[in-house]
């Protein structure tokens, strides 16, 4: 009876123990049982301001400056009757709808809801006044875009009549410049302005010194829909050099710099950052002259196309800084629609159609007789010989022609005779290059008296069609058809595109997608964390 009594008391001095030490580990804190674990959130802080840096500053006017980063930036702060959308459309902006009413004849009806950036009204009066302006400023970016229009009328306070000198296929995209305010220049120049100049746009102007530009959201901006953007300000900071420029980004004291340095990780490493490369407005291409014996030929020229690799031109030749390109539009142009350039390397194909064409193989070269003589595949490729670049894609050229028997002599010429060339049209093959531009008209690379001799009936019908069509489902079906005649005929034959390049720093948040018209698309949605 004793023994049992004494088990049982030793049994629960051993519960108490198990239980004594079972509440201490609970409530020990560190008990390898069960550790207790603190849930954190990261809090994101949204900085409304973004930090930018211009070099070789001139001007802030739109009118005056030659500094391109000023131009983009102008984009914010001045606006145009019309706009560009990102994949080149043209967008309404100050006008609400524009109307061609004559072969010279436009009309334009101007919004009714905007004001200028000190609260007074926008009217045609402003639009006529920066017409008028811009036609005295020779020096002018814009000067292009106005020299054609021979008069201004202003029908009433919201509509505009402008009569041209000439009829201009798609001028509406020449309606890209940007518009002042008469008052503000009632007793003053462009030139000699002593304000701070107006305009509508997004942002305007709260501070200009020789070191800074400071930039404030406009509260009185026309499209509500857009005008609740994230960044309150956008200081732009005025460097001397690009090289200054460069280093303030690697410190992280500017956030987004765009530039169209070839070697810029030369200076800003490759690493620790975004970017965005683009193609810009500077195409390089081969014009064939098919007035020539043999280049008349389209199968030829069809050869010669499919025969050359332009991957292999921008990889190996110019390291991967610029794109490849195949048509005098850029990538993601809204009128090449679902149209599909007809663009491929096969040499295989290229020697079946030249000897579907009756040519012939023979001791390393394609010959044919035409006309009593034998003929070969055998070309002068003329080239600018102070184009260091140009010369060594043209050797390439001639080493993938050469390749398949085609042979190429490169003929390295001065300035003069390549201006010569250009003139007159008197070449084998020509590797030139243009600044294309926004507006979509092909007629100069492809209307009558172009560059490669090339006629085709039907295309210049449909060049003259396209002047008096606005539907874009049927500027969409013109477009196409061009594109099969010309893949099909190859006059010319396309080769690449330089392009820039926008860097970021990592903390700038929203979607960068530039052109070569705009660099700041969707801004409004841009912020800093």
């Amino acid at each position: 009876m004793k023994s049992n009594s004494i088990k049982i008391m030793v049994i629960i001095f051993i519960l108490l123990i198990g239980i004594g030490v079972a509440y201490f580990l609970l409530k020990n804190p560190f008990s390898k049982q069960e550790e207790s674990k603190e849930i954190s959130y990261e809090t994101i802080q949204m900085i409304t301001n973004i930090r930018l840096g211009v070099s070789d500053f001139d001007s802030i006017h739109p009118y005056l400056t030659k500094n391109r980063e000023i131009l983009y930036l102008d984009q914010l702060i001045f606006e145009p009757l019309l706009t560009i959308t990102q994949d080149y459309k043209i967008e309404n902006c100050l006008a609400k709808e524009w109307t061609k009413v004559g072969e010279k004849s436009y009309l334009l009806k101007l919004k009714e809801n905007v004001t200028w950036q000190d609260g007074s009204s926008f009217r045609a009066e402003d639009v006529k006044f920066s017409i008028e302006t811009l036609q005295k400023e020779e020096n002018s970016i814009y000067i292009e875009n106005v020299k054609d229009i021979a008069k201004v009328e202003i029908v009433d306070d919201t509509t505009i009549r402008l009569e041209l000198t000439k009829e201009i296929p798609f001028f509406e995209y020449q309606l890209i410049f940007p518009i002042m305010q008469a008052k503000q220049y009632e007793n003053q120049t462009i030139s000699n302005l002593t304000q701070i100049p107006l305009g509508t746009g997004m942002y305007q102007i709260s501070k200009l010194t020789d070191d800074q530009i400071q930039l404030v959201k406009n509260t009185k901006w026309h499209k509500i829909d857009q005008k609740n953007a994230n960044l309150e300000t956008i200081t732009v900071s005025i460097y001397e050099t690009m090289g200054e420029i460069y280093n303030e980004f690697k410190l992280g004291n500017i956030d987004m710099i765009h530039t169209t340095n070839e070697n810029v990780t030369e200076y800003i490493g490759s690493m620790g950052y975004g970017k965005k490369g683009y193609e810009n407005r500077e195409y390089d291409y081969l014009a064939f002259n098919c007035e020539d014996s043999i280049l008349q030929y389209p199968e030829v020229r069809k050869a010669i196309s499919l025969s050359l690799n332009q991957e292999r031109i921008t990889a190996s030749v110019l390291e991967n800084k610029a794109t490849a390109s195949y048509f005098s539009l850029p990538e993601g142009h809204y009128l090449l629609g679902d149209a599909t350039f007809d663009k491929k390397t096969d040499v295989g194909e290229a020697k079946d159609i030249l000897q579907e064409a009756g040519w012939k193989y023979e001791y390393g070269i394609w010959q044919k007789e035409i006309e009593g003589r034998t003929r070969t595949l055998n070309f002068s490729l003329a080239v600018q010989k102070s184009d260091e670049k140009r010369v060594a894609v043209a050797k390439e050229i001639q080493t993938q022609l050469e390749n398949i028997g085609i042979k190429i002599t490169i003929e390295q010429i001065s300035d003069t005779t390549y201006q010569n060339y250009l003139k007159n049209h008197q070449y084998e093959i020509l590797l030139t290059g243009v600044n294309t531009s926004l507006s979509p008209d092909l007629t100069s690379f492809l209307g009558k008296g172009n560059l490669a001799n090339y006629e085709n009936e039907e295309i210049y019908e449909i060049l003259e069609e396209l002047n008096n069509i606005t539907e874009e489902s049927l500027q969409k079906e013109k477009y196409k058809r061009i594109l099969e005649i010309y893949s099909k005929e190859v006059p010319y034959i396309g080769l690449y595109r330089n392009y820039d390049m926008i860097a970021y720093n990592q903390n700038l948040m929203g979607e960068i997608s530039p052109n070569h018209y705009g660099i700041y698309y969707h801004l409004e949605e841009w912020y800093r964390k």
